[in-house]
């Protein structure tokens, strides 16, 4: 596996930007997906005709790789991971329940 890979970011003012990156290493419980396709979502819009650097929900840091919304194949699993292993497809859902409401409680 190479030690770059491309990524987009959107730093506004109408404007994609691709870039190279190091690739990460997965942590605890972490698992590092090859991303095969991703969505483009509404704050991926806002950012792209509208500078967003960090304020709000969907904000993005200056430098952030967009595309939050992936799917893909996991290709390095890190330390304590017990549900998942190379080779899954994965899709990454980007929100996460608290975990303690009925919603959450029920699945």
């Amino acid at each position: 596996m190479a030690n770059k890979m491309m990524g987009a970011t959107l730093p506004g003012g109408s404007k994609v930007e691709l870039h190279e990156f190091d690739i990460p290493t997965p942590g605890y419980r972490q698992v590092l997906v090859k991303t095969m396709a991703s969505t483009i979502c509404g704050s991926d819009i806002r950012c792209i005709y509208r500078e967003h650097t960090g304020k709000g929900a969907e904000g993005y840091i200056d430098g952030m790789i967009a595309g939050h919304e992936p799917c893909g194949v996991i290709v390095e699993e890190g330390p304590g991971l017990n549900r998942f292993k190379k080779g899954d497809r994965v899709i990454v859902y980007h929100i996460h329940g608290c975990g303690v409401c009925h919603d959450c409680r029920m699945g």
